[in-house]
């Protein structure tokens, strides 16, 4: 019976904790309405932005479109995939991926935008073989909240022997306790 009473009642603060969560977007997508039904289109859509900026910054941080390219992509979304993750020995191995979800800061007008990426080598055993801490720096300050950052990651892994392996890389947003993680595995003829 108690185990019931218990359980209730964290049902409850969930639900609550739920909804408080989603109230302050929930005004902002009534205003962005009554200003669209007034014909507002510009304000209800940098109502929708806040709303947006809102939610981005609530949900758990991810990383997109993880893989392995042919070269260096330029800009986001504009990238070259590999056909396999067969790699010959000694050559570099480059990987794009897309972030969401990562803290966006608003301060004195600004942007703030700061993750690092961890990384490490694993062989097909789950043997670790190699890692490197903050082997990738980003932080960006801007005058508009960025939304489209992509990952480009470039791994020089020499003196792998033949066989099978598992790159995994770790994004840790410096602003809060978000992260991200991705494995990707590899093998080396």
């Amino acid at each position: 019976m108690r185990n019931r009473i218990i359980l209730g009642i964290l049902v409850v603060v969930l639900v609550l904790s739920g909804f408080a969560f989603a109230q302050e977007e929930v005004q902002l997508l009534e205003e962005a309405k009554t200003l669209l039904a007034e014909g507002n289109l510009e304000e209800a859509q940098v109502t929708l932005e806040a709303v947006r900026l809102s939610l981005w910054n609530k949900l758990p941080m991810r990383v997109e479109k993880v893989t392995f390219v042919e070269e260096e992509p330029q800009s986001f979304g504009f990238f070259r995939k590999r056909s396999s993750n067969l790699f010959a020995a000694g050559e570099r191995i480059l990987l794009y991926g897309e972030p969401k979800n990562y803290t966006i800061l608003h301060e004195d007008n600004l942007y703030h935008v700061f993750f690092v990426a961890d990384a490490k080598l694993y062989d097909s055993e789950g043997n670790l073989l190699a890692s490197q801490e903050e082997f990738l720096s980003a932080r960006y300050v801007t005058q508009s909240p960025v939304f489209e950052v992509f990952l480009n990651l470039s791994f020089g892994l020499t003196g792998l022997e033949a066989g099978d392996y598992v790159l995994e890389v770790l994004l840790r947003d410096k602003f809060s306790e978000k992260s991200a993680q991705f494995r990707m595995p590899f093998k080396v003829r």
